[in-house]
């Protein structure tokens, strides 16, 4: 017996859950990753029926859910370029975000920011080697909230894992060939 009461506890499995499709997030920090050249961000839903998921899921599980990041290397900066037009166009009275060169860019106005999300979801293999579904914010796309708002949008596939477990699954190759008697210390 573990000695705990659980009679007041809502299991982990029963809260409802985002699935693919379009949402309004509001930005809730964004932090200047020097050594790895982008900005890690984390969000929250802003509208609808997930308001505050991540947030409740902090307080309820200490783990924030809600993170994507945008790279500033070079061949990543249409996509950093477009998402600062997605959050730009999604707020009203932004001293705009980008100017010149990044250099210029402050991450710590994203803050507080609303843009639009498109994600996906696709499968992965979970700690307990069993495949799951998450959404996909690696791949989201952003645009204006407003086009969130009116349904124009379009949502990415769902992303299937191959047959064959990814070597990160964790999967060791134990064989060591044939063994003797002779091979065996004891």
């Amino acid at each position: 017996m573990i000695g705990v009461n659980m009679s007041n506890i809502e299991s982990a499995g029963s809260y409802p859950r985002p699935r693919a499709g379009g949402y309004v997030i509001k930005i809730t920090s964004a932090v200047n990753n020097k050594k790895n050249e982008r900005i890690d961000i984390e969000f929250d839903f802003a509208e609808g029926d997930f308001v505050d998921y991540y947030k409740d899921m902090q307080e309820r599980f200490n783990f924030w859910g809600g993170k994507f990041t945008k790279s500033y290397k070079a061949k990543a900066l249409p996509f950093l370029k477009g998402f600062i037009e997605a959050v730009n166009e999604s707020n009203e009275n932004v001293d705009g975000l980008i100017v010149g060169d990044f250099e210029d860019v402050d991450e710590t106005k994203l803050v507080g920011m609303k843009v639009g999300m498109v994600v996906g979801e696709k499968e992965y293999i979970g700690n307990d080697g069993n495949k799951k579904v998450k959404l996909d914010t690696y791949n989201a796309n952003f645009i204006p909230a407003d086009d969130i708002r009116s349904g124009n949008y379009t949502v990415p596939e769902f992303q299937p894992l191959e047959d064959k477990p990814p070597e990160s699954a964790g999967v060791v190759d134990m064989s060591f060939g044939p063994i003797s008697d002779d091979d065996v210390p004891f």
